[in-house]
């Protein structure tokens, strides 16, 4: 039996097209099977945990910063009175070697703060050319009263010596009855509410017979013979 040219072309049709449709089904099988949905969804919750992590990790750490800062406030209550004059002390640093005692020579760094300004310090006790200042530790007798620091320079004849001014900064009186049983290296903080012992007409920014705070830091001892 012979076919004519068109049914001819109609069976190979037939026969070609099952097989192109079957090829197509498996390439789309294939294709499904190697790019899952479920694995994309979990790379990018992995991507995103480990972006968190290190920023919750750094939160973590500020918030330990802010309390490590709390802890450094002292509380009222940790306070320790002097019976001699009735100051309120705390030892933030114990130092090393004798006690101070009444009749000694000594050297320290002071500091009065009020509402967080250093208002008279020992850091800032001259004033150079420029508006600069230096450090000046201070030096008295335990006990005895304390007054401004007289006028140093390292060449008095020269037409610009090292140091401006006439004298330092005035230490209150507090600071020569608050440091009896320190020791040298220590550091300790004062609570002046007693006017007489701290500036009765005020000074800077601190209000006459205003309660401060008074740091001391014990340089050197040189005590008593």
């Amino acid at each position: 039996m012979l076919l004519s040219r068109q049914q001819v072309a109609r069976s190979s049709l037939a026969i070609i097209t099952p097989k192109r449709r079957c090829y197509s089904i498996t390439l789309a099988s294939a294709a499904t099977q190697t790019q899952p949905a479920v694995p994309r969804r979990a790379l990018g919750a992995a991507l995103l945990g480990a972006v968190a992590l290190p920023l919750l990790s750094s939160g973590a750490a500020h918030a330990g910063f802010k309390k490590e800062l709390k802890k450094k406030k002292i509380p009222e209550e940790d306070y320790v009175t002097l019976p001699a004059n009735g100051l309120r002390v705390y030892d933030m640093e114990e130092g090393s070697g004798p006690e101070v005692k009444p009749g000694d020579r000594i050297v320290v760094h002071y500091d009065c703060l009020y509402r967080g300004l250093d208002v008279v310090s020992s850091r800032a006790a001259r004033l150079l050319g420029g508006n600069r200042t230096i450090a000046e530790p201070y030096e008295f007798i335990v006990g005895e009263p304390v007054y401004a620091a007289s006028l140093k320079s390292y060449d008095s004849d020269s037409a610009n010596p090292l140091f401006a001014g006439s004298s330092g900064p005035k230490p209150p009186q507090a600071l020569s009855l608050s440091v009896v049983g320190m020791k040298k290296g220590g550091k300790r903080s004062v609570i002046v509410d007693i006017p007489d012992l701290g500036y009765p007409n005020g000074v800077n920014e601190l209000p006459p017979a205003t309660t401060f705070e008074l740091k001391v830091e014990v340089l050197n001892v040189y005590s008593k013979a």
